[in-house]
């Protein structure tokens, strides 16, 4: 009996923890009027809801068994103060990005995480009552002094998003989207990049039966003679930028005849106007849309270093529309040439200047792109309805074209990242202020994983869309430069 105790005891911490080894999923609501913002808590395991000049946090959901719940922390509570500090007021005008509550709470899981007691203060609302909790939250090392760079932290979050990828990986090779149809392509591209960028050698086999599903899905519906046909053009770029970067990683040039197909594809459907569609029609009678442009020049960009042959006449007639796209006042990249101040940025100005800086032409439109990013940083979720596309190809392109700026943003977005992390290591979805049905669609999980983990690795420079310049470099060997 006193053995039985004994064991007891030991296996006590593993059985109040068991319900935060699986990530926390945030029970959020896209509020696609603008009226409120639901976001993850971070390492709390609970779900937060923040309205227009806002100041307190209002508490939609609890995690059974997370740091939150033991802490004392209900839902329906409005969170006054973190810390002791009262925070200022939340706008949902995305030029303010993380600034009121979302930035306090960040910061202080990230300082409380790395404290000796590792316990933050709140104190609560809760019907007429102002409640103190103390809550005891996981023990993990701040982010470094010298964030982005030479950070641990990083790296071990980096690691827990990769091996969890590999882990809810489907046997077919896929991510399960939100959605049926094609969002599984788009998304298991991103989430193959993201193995690709963590450099782990036992991940290989995940990354090839990622490629292998994208092969099998979407590239066989390829009929060159006939562009009309076969996979939407997101799906097409977003897996020759999967390809292209596998090929330079490994040194592998297996699937160069798929990298080659799609980039082909892609040639075929610009048109004489270099405007570019869904499809191979173009949409809002005539006008396109540029956010495909964008992913097709880093696309063919890619594949260029590759050994891939650009149709000049394609990429200059695309370039034509992309640069009349741009809007004047802040140099970034619109929604079209007959939409050019459109406020959500980061992925078509990040995607175009990646793919000049990663082909080495228009250096100084590269930076004035990367620079329009650097001076809007609070954009980066606000994306076509894409929260993830903006932070992966808007952080990506400021890493290629200014690296003081993207020291500089890092730092604003290191909040973000640590209300992303979960108790359980890897990540959670946080998406924009405004609509994000686009990632629902991908699915808010895995896409959610994907995005913070481009971001975290951005700054190893590895990948060639983040300042990669060597090729076989894959698993932890040295790489050799590229001519």
């Amino acid at each position: 009996m006193r053995r039985f105790l004994a064991v007891s005891i030991l296996l006590l911490p593993c059985l109040l923890t068991a319900a935060e080894k699986a990530p926390y999923k945030p029970k959020l609501t896209n509020s696609k009027n603008q009226s409120f913002q639901d976001f993850p808590m971070g390492v709390l395991s609970a779900t937060g809801r923040l309205e227009d000049k806002e100041k307190q946090i209002l508490v939609m959901d609890v995690g059974k068994g997370g740091a939150g719940e033991r802490g004392g922390l209900r839902t329906g509570d409005r969170i006054l103060s973190i810390q002791g500090k009262y925070p200022g007021a939340f706008s949902m005008k995305t030029d303010t990005g993380l600034e009121g509550p979302q930035a306090v709470l960040g910061e202080t899981l990230n300082t409380s995480c790395a404290a000796i007691t590792n316990q933050m203060e709140l104190q609560v609302q809760r019907d007429d009552k102002k409640i103190t909790l103390k809550v005891r939250v996981p023990k993990s090392p701040a982010f470094a002094s010298s964030f982005p760079n030479r950070c641990a932290k990083s790296k071990t979050y980096l690691k827990a998003i990769a091996d969890h990828l590999v882990d809810i990986q489907q046997k077919d090779g896929r991510w399960k989207p939100g959605v049926g149809g094609d969002a599984d392509v788009y998304m298991s591209a991103f989430c193959g990049l993201t193995l690709i960028a963590a450099d782990n050698r036992a991940h290989l086999p995940a990354i090839k039966r990622a490629i292998n599903f994208i092969q099998t899905k979407s590239i066989s519906k390829i009929k060159l003679e006939d562009p009309k046909v076969g996979p939407k053009n997101w799906q097409t770029a977003s897996s020759a930028i999967f390809l292209a970067e596998y090929q330079l990683a490994t040194g592998d040039d297996a699937y160069f005849k798929d990298l080659a197909k799609c980039c082909d594809l892609l040639t075929a459907r610009v048109t004489e106007r270099g405007t570019m569609g869904h499809h191979f029609a173009i949409p809002y009678n005539g006008g396109g849309l540029v956010i495909i442009n964008t992913q097709v020049h880093l696309a063919w960009a890619l594949a260029s270093r590759c050994g891939y042959k650009i149709n000049r006449g394609a990429w200059d007639r695309s370039l034509k529309e992309v640069e009349a796209s741009i809007h004047k006042k802040t140099g970034a990249i619109g929604y079209s040439s007959r939409a050019r101040s459109s406020p959500d940025i980061s992925a078509r100005t990040g995607a175009m200047a990646c793919a000049l800086a990663v082909i080495r032409l228009e250096p100084r439109l590269a930076k004035q792109l990367g620079d329009s990013l650097v001076n809007h940083p609070n954009r980066m979720r606000h994306a076509h309805a894409m929260s993830s596309i903006g932070l992966i190809y808007g952080i990506s392109g400021i890493r290629m074209t200014n690296p003081a700026g993207y020291r500089k943003v890092m730092q604003i977005w290191k909040p973000y990242l640590e209300l992303c992390r979960t108790s359980a290591g890897p990540a959670a979805y946080f998406g924009s202020k405004r609509n994000y049905g686009g990632d629902s669609y991908l699915g808010l999980h895995p896409i959610g994983n994907a995005t913070v983990g481009l971001m975290l690795a951005s700054t190893e420079g590895r990948l060639f869309m983040q300042g990669g310049t060597k090729v076989a470099w894959f698993g932890g060997r040295p790489g050799r430069p590229i001519r």
